[in-house]
């Protein structure tokens, strides 16, 4: 994977955040306003997939503004959400004014609507329900491939010390799946060359309830990197959050980097396939889940992707295709 593919990774934000504005002994929730009662006790996690110097510029927590995007996409009114804040009129609009020019709401029908994802714990289910069908069309691949892909992997330095199984995780899902084959996604299914364009900065933003104990939300698999003393460390996996890497026995040379890749590229040709025959099926769920009326295709895509690779890793794990580290993260290090 190149230098500038390893920086193609979600970058999970650490503000995990749990609000609550009085407790249950002190206030009598008035049903009328029960969800933003509930809203306002959830926690949330904040990411972006983002690629050098982009990254929002402004401070999306202040003035609960995040929660504001969300109240808006559980159709939560904006009155209900200023009684809520005991903000004023001019707030609530000022507020509205600088995340349109963020681009981070704009509106629709005169009504403001997030553009940023947004998915509360009922959301990411539906999501993952609705991946199976292609989840389990790229594990078919997988399995066919299987074989090259063991092959390819003996021609490693690595396969002299270590077996396949315990590289699995990282190569059928990370190398077949995530930070090897994203950019593909992005450019040969979505056919886009630049992520969205926020405040002159282009990346993706989501906002994702977390209802996990000791996982990331949803239990979704990513990449954390790190770069130090010219050594690209990272973490693979979902329970990264705010655990810096100690030690790794797991180097990847230049040579073995350069094999990881020629497995990606010989997979990316049947995963865009099976994701170009699907389209139809993902643009139903786009406009099903009612993302149609909120996002972008490619914004509510590039997220429900993650769904779509992290179903097929657990699946893959189940059948004993791959194994997940008992942590849950995979360390390594590329060697330029």
């Amino acid at each position: 994977m190149s230098n500038e593919n390893m920086k193609h990774i979600i970058i999970y934000i650490f503000c995990l955040f749990s609000l609550t504005c009085q407790t249950k002994k002190t206030k009598q929730i008035n049903p009328k306003n029960d969800k933003i009662d509930l809203l306002f006790e959830k926690k949330f996690e904040h990411s972006l997939i983002s690629r050098g110097n982009n990254f929002p510029d402004f401070r999306y927590s202040k003035d609960s503004m995040d929660l504001f995007l969300i109240s808006l996409h559980e159709n939560i009114t904006t009155t209900d959400f200023q009684k809520k804040t005991n903000f004023s009129t001019a707030k609530i609009k000022k507020i509205e004014k600088l995340l349109e020019s963020k681009n981070w709401l704009h509106y629709v029908n005169e009504k403001p609507k997030p553009t940023v994802f947004i998915a509360t714990q009922r959301d990411g289910e539906k999501l993952f329900e609705s991946s199976i069908p292609i989840a389990n069309e790229i594990i078919a691949k997988i399995q066919d491939e299987l074989p090259e892909i063991k092959q390819k992997f003996n021609q490693t330095e690595i396969s002299k010390t270590h077996g396949f199984e315990k590289w699995s995780f990282l190569i059928l899902s990370n190398v077949l799946m995530d930070s090897w084959q994203i950019d593909n996604v992005e450019r040969e299914f979505l056919k886009k060359d630049k992520r969205p364009e926020r405040h002159g900065k282009n990346y993706y933003y989501s906002i994702m309830e977390n209802k996990e104990k000791n996982r990331e939300t949803f239990g979704i698999y990513g990449n954390q990197y790190y770069e130090k003393n010219g050594k690209e460390i990272s973490i693979y996996g979902n329970n990264r959050m705010g655990k810096p890497i100690m030690s790794y026995e797991n180097i990847i040379s230049k040579s073995d980097n350069e094999i990881f890749n020629v497995i990606s590229e010989n997979f990316k040709p049947k995963l865009i396939e099976i994701l170009n025959s699907n389209s139809e099926y993902i643009n139903r769920i786009y406009k099903e889940t009612g993302y149609k009326e909120e996002i972008a295709f490619d914004e509510f895509f590039i997220w429900w992707y993650h769904f779509i690779y992290t179903k097929a890793t657990d699946i893959m794990n189940e059948k004993g295709i791959l194994k997940i580290p008992e942590s849950g993260n995979f360390e390594y290090e590329i060697n330029k």
